[in-house]
Formats: C-alpha cells, sequence, structure tokens
C-alpha cells in the first residue's frame, strides 16, 4: 500500500532494485508457475522492464514484442493485446501459466481528434459538451468487446483459467465535468470515490459469485489466491485477517467499520490502529529492513 510513503512514490523505481518476494516468485516457487509480463508500450516506461525482472517474471513483452499491433488513436489496442495472450496461453497449454497485463488502450488524453477514431458515446443532455469524457466511454466500450472476445475463448479450453480484470486509477477528465455531474470532494468520503476503480473475477469454472462492497487493491491477490484454489502465503494470511478490520486502504486514510466512514491515519484508535500498527511495520520490514527481514512472511525469491 502507498499508506506510508511519501506524496508522487513510485516503487518500481525506488524500492524495487532487487529481487523481491512477490506473487510471481510465490506461484513459481510453491506451484511451478511460468510467469509472464506483458505491457504493449515501452520497457523503461515507470522503469518496469527491470521492476517485472526483480519481482520474478521471467519473460517480458514490451510494445515492440507484439506482433500484428492495431492500434486505437496512439497506443496498442486492448483487442491486439489479448489476442497475444490467446497465442500464448496456446504455446504453454498443459502447464501452469500466469500472465500479468496492462493494456494500453484506454490511457489519457482524451482529445484525439482524427478521421481513425469517433466517439460513438454520448452524454444524454450534454451530447458533445464533455468531448474527453465521451471519447474515454468510447474507448471504454471498445475493451468491452475486446473483454468479451477474450472470455468467450477462455469459455472454450480444456485448461482452469482465471481473468482478474481491474484499473489503475481513473481517468483525468475535464474538472467541469466532475462538477456537472455532481462529484463533491468536502469529505474524505466524497474524496475517496475518485480513487474507486471496478475489478473483476471471471473463471471457466465454478467459483462462489459474491460482490465486494468495500476493499482495496492490496487484498486483490487474495481475491485471486482463493478463487484459484490457492493456499494463502503467511503474508497473505496477514491480509485476509486485516481485511476483516481494515477493509480498504490507501494513500488518503482508511474505511473504518466502527464508524462507518473513511477516516485520516491520525484518526485511528483501538484495534484499528493495532492493525494500521502491523501493517505499517510489515511494509516497512519488507521494503527497507533488508538485514532483520522475516523470512517467514517475505522468504528469498529462488
Amino acid at each position: 500500500s502507498l499508506a506510508w510513503m511519501t506524496p508522487n512514490t513510485v516503487p518500481y523505481v525506488q524500492y524495487v532494485r532487487a529481487q523481491t518476494y512477490s506473487m510471481v516468485s510465490y506461484l513459481k516457487s510453491a506451484y511451478n508457475y511460468k510467469c509472464m509480463a506483458m505491457h504493449p508500450y515501452i520497457a523503461n516506461n515507470w522503469n518496469r522492464a527491470a521492476a517485472y525482472d526483480h519481482l520474478g517474471f521471467e519473460e517480458s513483452y514490451f510494445i515492440y514484442d507484439f506482433p500484428d499491433i492495431e492500434y486505437v488513436r496512439d497506443y496498442a489496442g486492448d483487442s491486439s493485446m489479448f489476442d497475444f495472450i490467446i497465442r500464448t496461453h496456446e504455446e504453454h497449454s498443459g502447464s501452469p501459466l500466469f500472465v500479468f497485463g496492462v493494456t494500453m488502450q484506454n490511457h489519457g488524453g482524451y482529445t484525439y481528434n482524427a478521421p481513425d477514431f469517433t466517439n460513438d458515446v454520448s452524454l444524454i443532455g450534454h451530447e458533445g459538451e464533455f468531448f474527453d469524457a465521451e471519447q474515454y466511454l468510447s474507448l471504454i466500450r471498445e475493451t468491452d468487446r475486446a473483454v468479451e472476445k477474450l472470455i468467450t475463448y477462455f469459455q472454450n479450453v480444456d485448461e482452469e483459467v482465471l481473468i482478474v480484470f481491474f484499473g489503475d486509477h481513473q481517468p483525468k477528465l475535464n474538472a467541469s465535468f466532475y462538477e456537472t455531474f455532481g462529484s463533491a470532494t468536502d469529505t474524505l468520503d466524497e474524496q475517496q470515490k475518485r480513487y474507486e476503480v471496478p475489478f473483476f473475477i471471471w473463471a471457466n469454472y465454478d467459483i462462489e459469485e459474491k460482490y465486494v462492497e468495500c476493499s482495496s487493491l492490496n487484498y486483490l491477490s487474495n481475491y485471486v489466491y482463493e478463487a484459484a484454489g490457492i493456499e494463502l502465503p503467511p503474508y497473505s494470511e496477514f491480509l485476509r485477517d486485516m481485511e476483516e478490520i481494515i477493509p480498504s486502504i490507501n494513500a488518503n486514510g482508511y474505511y473504518s467499520l466502527e464508524k462507518g466512514r473513511y477516516l485520516p491515519f491520525e484518526e485511528a484508535d483501538g484495534e484499528e490502529r493495532q492493525w494500521l500498527n502491523f501493517y505499517e511495520e510489515l511494509q516497512y520490514n519488507s521494503i527497507f529492513d533488508k538485514k532483520h527481514r522475516n523470512s517467514v512472511f517475505f522468504p528469498a525469491p529462488n
């Protein structure tokens, strides 16, 4: 979590500078997964090439590694990237494979104006008023079509397949769009709405259906492990227990079940304060305390 890091921290650049315990290293060592990272953009963006290696990925693919890319605006289209994932699966069929893909199609800004892409979604009652919002929504529609193609393919393969789809942040749109549609930021609860992103987990086998009302991305790997039937490692067990007390946390604050709202960290007390302190200490131990790193929670990668 970015909760205890200074503003504008970029962990890939500043802290992932050596072999690092991760979901990748755990899947490799405990379950013999082959792990690949994919990002159809330049390799040095946010230091991804080095960070992916340090996290344990055996292979990483960037824009020049993708064949037959079709561009949407100036970025690689989601459909092309998903085709590459399908081909990768076919090449490694029969063996456990973990693919972490970061798409680029819907990256900002949203002022592209050329004949090869036109906005086909409009805001009723505000047609043409918010060009950037309508472009973003038009791009999301293209993603919906690509996701449908990806899921349709994996519905019909013999291996068990789990797909996790999530966003890293909301789009940066014109401030007048948010003002018009009533996105107030007077309270911390209202501010946190600007940091909400959807996610879904789909499988071609039977998994428990559930709706997650409140969570944060630091817990997402646990949802993946559980849906995949993978035993939680010790650090993930800690996160599972913590989520029962602190269901959501980010750089702005945490959700207090006791108070029923988001709170800044300095207002935490009682059991919530204890869990936040435990989490801060563990995170410090993982990132900075190299001489005394806890080998149970953060075993050295093989």
